[in-house]
């Protein structure tokens, strides 16, 4: 069974995903290529984000489930432009939480809003 753990980070509004699969670990989020810029062309950030863990909650899921998910939001944001509000880091969170079956609004926010109603509306391992 794959686990995903999505996170807020400390110091700025950002969530992201920390994917285990089969034993291995995997990063993802979506950021601007300039940083700080509210539209932007964007990529999808891999990097270790470990030391910026704020809060986080976390699910069981099917290890197949989980890849097909991310490779599908993945492949929807890679050259996508990245827009505050529209197409930003809560939206590729929240478009893998659903992919997986999570219930989640259709309009997030922000990253702490979007923890805390992913760990209301969902049965999860563990939060923070």
């Amino acid at each position: 069974m794959a686990q995903i753990k999505f996170i807020t980070e400390t110091g700025m509004f950002h969530v992201a995903c920390r994917c285990q699969i089969k034993g291995r670990v995997e990063w993802y989020g979506f950021k601007p290529i300039k940083g700080m810029e509210p539209v932007y062309p964007g990529y999808v950030d891999t990097s270790d984000r470990s030391a910026l863990i704020n809060h986080w909650v976390t699910f069981g899921i099917d290890d197949a489930v989980l890849q097909n998910a991310i490779n599908s939001v993945r492949t929807q944001y890679t050259g996508a432009i990245y827009a505050v509000g529209v197409k930003d880091c809560v939206s590729f969170a929240a478009d893998i939480a659903r992919k997986i079956g999570l219930r989640v609004p259709r309009i997030n926010l922000t990253p702490y809003g979007f923890i805390k109603i992913l760990e209301f509306h969902n049965k999860a391992v563990e939060s923070a």
